[in-house]
């Protein structure tokens, strides 16, 4: 993964190789499609509609964590595994950020 892409938000089609690799990594689930990949926080795997839903709304709601937010038909994954309470860690680390920046004024 590019290093500048590790503060990124990246709606992602994976390919039938990702996929076969999520299921490694995850076990069989439903129809897995995509992929949001949150920077360095981590990633979720799931149906287009559920990506799809998530990413519309943590683009806005997390703006100050991700450098950019954009779609792609391909990109390199690092970590096949779902991040286990990755919406935790990005209220936690939103929060956090928020503090500060009230701090800094």
């Amino acid at each position: 993964m590019d290093p500048a892409a590790l503060k990124d938000l990246v709606w992602v089609r994976l390919t039938a190789e990702q996929i076969s690799l999520v299921e490694q990594a995850n076990g069989p689930r439903l129809k897995i499609t995509h992929a949001l990949l949150c920077g360095s926080y981590g990633q979720m795997f799931g149906t287009e509609k559920q990506c799809t839903k998530y990413y519309e709304a943590w683009k806005h709601i997390f703006r100050h964590l991700f450098r950019e937010a954009y779609r792609a038909e391909a990109h390199s994954i690092r970590c096949y595994e779902s991040t286990f309470d990755l919406v935790m860690s990005l209220i936690a680390e939103d929060d956090r950020i928020q503090a500060l920046s009230k701090v800094r004024r």
